[in-house]
């Protein structure tokens, strides 16, 4: 399965959902949002959330400032 993360083709065998995608990219889950077709994704659904072909998926770090 083809999806994009980030503005990069990444290819899966098979099904993935949200939280298996974080772990594969060795992502946190603290002080993030996961945005999928410019929608974004409540953490309590990674897991339940699976990726289709073609998905535009945007890991969202927030940074700290002042």
């Amino acid at each position: 399965m083809k999806i994009i993360v980030n503005q990069k083709l990444l290819v899966f065998d098979g099904e993935i959902n949200l939280e298996g995608l974080l772990l594969e990219l060795s992502v946190s889950t603290k002080y993030m949002a996961i945005e999928v077709n410019e929608i974004i994704i409540p953490k309590s659904e990674y897991a339940r959330y699976l990726l289709k072909e073609n998905d535009i998926v945007e890991v969202i770090n927030a940074v700290g400032g002042g």
